[in-house]
């Protein structure tokens, strides 16, 4: 048995009392998992312990390569204050899992990334303002541990979403952002966590830059597909 923290980003059933949850684990990166028996009648509720950004110590029999490991034991390092009772903060919980789940797909230990999310759920639970930035802020922030954060700001008319890196002139292709578009995305640099209420946006020019932030993963992550949250997030914001 080993011993290691890890931050859920989803659950489903599976068979009648278990279900399967996918958590990034502070040891082996982002695992899938059985846990038995906690949708059982002596068990009923436990389920509700494994909510999106739930930081948990598990209890584990670890073996490589199996694609579903199994869970012993489990218990909630932080209970969520606020996330699973603030309507804005609930949507982008599950917004950002989502996204985690696409994004994070390395099975090995990254102690670097696991800290940064661990961290940035701490104060984004913690009643910080500006919440509703925060998935912009967070996303912004990942690409650099996923390798393709955006070069170094520079005071130039043009954004190069495909080279990730900002140009005098303006780029062959069609991904790139110029004007109003290049403006927010400056924005998102001098961003920090306990900033966020500084960044005022209007709910249109929030989800454009929401937009601006998919394109860019789109683009540098391949198979990304469809998120199915974005649709809520931008009703949101709307």
């Amino acid at each position: 048995m080993e011993t290691s923290r890890g931050i859920v980003l989803n659950h489903i059933k599976y068979k009648e009392t278990s279900i399967i949850v996918h958590i990034y684990t502070e040891l082996w990166g982002r695992q899938g998992y059985i846990v038995n028996r906690v949708r059982s009648s002596k068990n009923k509720g436990l389920a509700v312990l494994l909510q999106p950004l739930t930081i948990i110590e598990m209890q584990v029999s670890h073996k490589s390569k199996v694609s579903l490991q199994r869970i012993k034991d489990f218990r909630v390092l932080h209970p969520l204050n606020t996330i699973p009772f603030d309507q804005t903060k609930r949507v982008i919980a599950f917004f950002l899992t989502e996204m985690m789940s696409k994004v994070l797909r390395e099975e090995e230990r990254n102690a670097n990334l696991f800290n940064f999310i661990h961290r940035a759920i701490d104060v984004f639970d913690e009643g910080i303002g500006g919440a509703h930035n925060f998935h912009l802020f967070f996303l912004f922030q990942l690409s650099r541990f996923l390798g393709f954060y955006p070069g170094e700001l520079k005071d130039v008319h043009f954004f190069d979403l495909l080279n990730g890196r900002f140009s005098e002139l303006q780029p062959l292709h069609g991904s790139f952002l110029e004007g109003k578009s290049l403006a927010l995305w400056k924005a998102l640099y001098g961003l920090n966590i306990t900033s966020l209420e500084g960044l005022k946006l209007s709910s249109e020019n929030r989800n454009l830059l929401l937009d601006h932030l998919l394109t860019y993963y789109n683009l540098h992550i391949d198979g990304l597909g469809e998120v199915k949250s974005l649709n809520v997030i931008r009703q949101l914001f709307g």
